[in-house]
């Protein structure tokens, strides 16, 4: 019998190695690269998610053996489901749908009703089952990676952000989504990864991270444009740009961007188009 149960730091190691199989069995199936490089790289991954008391991992266990793990983020006020992979020896055996169905109640149960994810553009089975499961496509995505766009914007000043920056950013993804992203902001903070654009304005724009796992808002495609020419290089396998912002996405694209993978954003509870510019990180 299947049980799913709360992650514990030993469980971690067999988890990274599923994390990393299932990622790579499902890309070489449709010729695209591996997102991790190696086991240890999804294990650290996974450690330190685990160690996050923003997060909540469950793992799923039959007679002692672990086939599958997800992690969910409490970060903000809407739930993401952040990490969900499954061993492929135990495919079809609806082990991906009861982690889901356990890290969504965990969410709603602590409430976040409202949940995302971002799902491989490639991968049609986890779409249908995340649809199945309530979650609605609401932008088509495009990861992009290079050499570093180092381009001035006019009227636009990037620098380091700081715990003074901390109202104006959650109040600037307020106007943009409705919401705010306190957690991931302050962490972003602490760990020294997070920048904001400042125009005639004031703070016009931020981001936690100009990589896969950092997000960006902006009042305009500009504040993100100067985001993104500000870093040295792109943390990850690179940004995640809505497609469907053709400015910015071609913008990337002038600039020698290149798509490597498209994804799906999806959400349970879609509310519209964005007030501005953004783009999000992997983890929700």
């Amino acid at each position: 019998m299947l049980d799913i149960r709360p992650v514990q730091t030993a469980d971690i190691p067999r988890c990274g190695e599923i994390m990393y199989l299932a990622f790579k069995t499902i890309a070489d199936l449709h010729n695209f690269p591996p997102d991790f490089p190696n086991a240890d790289v999804t294990s650290g991954m996974l450690g330190m998610l685990n160690d996050a008391p923003v997060f909540d991992g469950f793992v799923a266990e039959e007679d002692g053996s672990i086939g599958g793990s997800i992690f969910v983020s409490k970060r903000s006020s809407v739930g993401g489901i952040s990490v969900v992979t499954v061993d492929p020896e135990s495919q079809n055996r609806a082990v991906g749908r009861q982690l889901m169905e356990r890290g969504m109640a965990s969410l709603a149960d602590q409430g976040h009703s409202r949940q995302q994810l971002i799902q491989a553009g490639y991968h049609s089975r986890s779409l249908c089952l995340y649809a199945k499961l309530g979650f609605i496509a609401t932008d088509l995505l495009s990861t992009m990676t290079g050499e570093p766009i180092k381009v001035a914007i006019p009227g636009r000043v990037v620098r380091p952000a700081n715990e003074d920056d901390v109202d104006a950013c959650n109040l600037l993804c307020r106007q943009v989504h409705g919401f705010d992203r306190a957690g991931e902001v302050a962490g972003a903070i602490a760990h020294g990864t997070a920048a904001v654009v400042e125009s005639d304005d004031g703070i016009s724009g931020y981001t936690t991270g100009v990589g896969f796992a950092g997000h960006g808002v902006g009042a305009s495609n500009e504040d993100l444009k100067a985001l993104i020419a500000s870093v040295e290089e792109f943390s990850g396998p690179g940004v995640i740009i809505p497609t469907t912002n053709g400015d910015l996405f071609r913008w990337c694209l002038e600039n020698g961007l290149r798509v490597t993978q498209q994804l799906t954003l999806m959400d349970t509870e879609p509310s519209g188009t964005a007030n501005g510019s953004y783009w999000p990180g992997i983890l929700c």
